[in-house]
């Protein structure tokens, strides 16, 4: 396999017929065999220029942003995790388990 970046087109295409091996482009054309693209580029996780080779399909930077600021936000006011986000342990199991931490400090 050879990867064909920011090759002219008409270039990847005739390099891709001279060879037997799969070709695959980024920024080099249709006439590839095959096609990458970085998920950063295609789903917008970015701010700023993108590449000439990037087709951008949705624009998420700004959703995940948000996201994470309201994430972080709750964390810091203890608004999250709320007990629905975690898990629970038999009053009799903690009870061994309290026991069995008591054991150990006195060692």
């Amino acid at each position: 396999m050879l990867v064909l970046e920011a090759v002219p087109a008409p270039v990847a295409a005739r390099i891709t017929e001279a060879l037997t091996i799969p070709t695959i482009g980024i920024g080099a054309g249709a006439g590839c065999d095959g096609q990458v693209l970085v998920w950063h580029d295609l789903l917008g996780l970015y701010e700023g220029h993108a590449p000439r080779f990037v087709k951008q399909y949705a624009n998420l930077a700004d959703e995940i942003k948000r996201a994470l600021e309201a994430y972080v936000a709750e964390v810091r006011s203890g608004a999250f995790p709320e007990q629905q986000h975690t898990y629970t342990i038999p009053d009799e199991e903690l009870a061994e388990f309290e026991a069995g931490l008591a054991e150990l400090a006195t060692r």
